[in-house]
């Protein structure tokens, strides 16, 4: 795996982490779901 480092406000970063608790996933897991899902969104997009 590797680290990216972002920067958030706390509140955001508070809200995101309760969900994430509360859903039982790691935001870590999350993170990297909305970015494979971002990527897949990203290719379908016409040139």
């Amino acid at each position: 795996m590797a680290e990216i480092r972002v920067f958030v406000p706390p509140e955001l970063r508070q809200k995101f982490k309760g969900k994430c608790v509360t859903q039982g996933k790691t935001m870590s897991d999350v993170v990297a779901a909305f970015m494979e899902k971002y990527i897949k969104e990203d290719d379908k997009e016409p040139a």
